[in-house]
């Protein structure tokens, strides 16, 4: 997936009226300079009101990718509006060129909506419009709500399918887009710890920083800018873990209220269901998020045999294989808990 290499990855293509076409395809590409590029860029050249859309409580990827995609475009001479539904972002990412410009407000005119990093089209919040969708993802479980579907589950990051793209249109990228792109790498892939790192990862990396990309910068920014609230919180929830099945499996909570006696933001809870799996003797671990509106994220995580995206699933959710989460309106977290600990077969 680097320049120069034949590019082979399952690629789900679908086409409506909006394109001109009634018909819906499923396709497996194994071309260089392939034609699913560049009737994405085509698109987008054709429009003139461009929404770049991520998931709600997004992560570096989704923040990382369309902000990158947004550098690009910028530097092409191409306007785009920036969305994100999520009110207060994480600020861990506000060194990425093009942050202070997410509106959480969908603007009136759109007439292509680009979405980066979203398994289905309800984690964008907001209502379907009459526009075409282009669906840029790498999630196992995504539903293919595009116009066009740019889906590549082998992928470490959305950011890596995106920043592939473009340089097989060669389009330059840039130090600004390389940076963005570099840090949804690296956050997605635990900065090059997960078990999906090999050596076309490292060939991407260092693709991208062959494009501008800083390694140091940005990990200095992501790794060297904690807060107090974050440390805070940290300790709360380490205080409310619980651990099953001769401690294989890893419990804990962040309530509403930890929020408020911290300080902490709703994106410094994020890391939480990772730390909990670091434990030595953890296969899986639950995190528990309460949402202002009384809802709860549930976040999954195994360290090697467990496929959390199949439990996820279960519950109307979906991920990775290692990493994946849903929502949930149940109250009752110890029954729920009880139902993700049989789902996992642990026994």
């Amino acid at each position: 997936m680097v320049d120069g290499e034949i590019i082979e990855f399952l690629a789900y293509i679908t086409y409506n009226n909006y394109f001109g076409k009634t018909y819906k395809t499923f396709l497996q590409i194994n071309l260089k300079g392939n034609f699913l590029f560049s009737e994405i860029w085509q698109k987008i050249e054709k429009s003139k009101n461009i929404v770049l859309a991520s998931h709600k409580n997004p992560d570096g990827d989704a923040l990382g990718s369309s902000l990158g995609f947004f550098n690009v475009l910028k530097k092409k001479g191409i306007n785009a509006y920036l969305f994100n539904v999520t009110k207060q972002l994480p600020p861990k990412f506000d060194f990425l060129k093009g942050y202070d410009k997410i509106k959480s407000t969908f603007p009136k005119k759109c007439d292509l909506l680009i979405a980066f990093d979203c398994g289905n089209f309800d984690r964008l919040g907001i209502e379907r419009g009459e526009y075409p969708i282009i669906n840029i993802d790498h999630h196992r479980n995504n539903s293919m709500f595009g116009d066009l579907n740019l889906v590549d589950e082998s992928a470490p990051s959305s950011s890596a399918i995106v920043f592939n793209m473009l340089k097989e249109l060669n389009i330059e990228i840039g130090k600004d887009a390389a940076n963005c792109f570099y840090a949804a790498l690296v956050e997605d892939t635990g900065f090059f710890s997960y078990e999906s790192v090999n050596k076309k990862v490292f060939d991407i990396a260092s693709s991208m920083v062959e494009a501008g990309a800083e390694p140091f910068f940005v990990a200095k920014n992501l790794r060297e800018r904690n807060s107090l609230g974050r440390m805070r919180l940290t300790a709360l929830f380490i205080n409310s873990l619980k651990l099953y099945k001769n401690a294989t499996i890893a419990c804990g909570i962040v309530t509403q209220e930890m929020f408020k006696k911290t300080g902490a933001l709703r994106s410094d809870a994020e890391h939480l269901c990772n730390l909990a799996r670091s434990l030595a003797t953890v296969e899986l671990s639950i995190l528990y998020i309460e949402e202002e509106d009384g809802k709860f994220k549930v976040s999954l995580r195994s360290k090697n045999f467990i496929d959390v995206s199949k439990i996820a699933l279960r519950f109307n959710g979906g991920g990775h294989k290692r990493s994946a989460g849903f929502e949930t309106t149940e109250k009752d977290l110890y029954s729920l808990t009880k139902k993700i600990i049989k789902a996992s077969g642990i026994l």
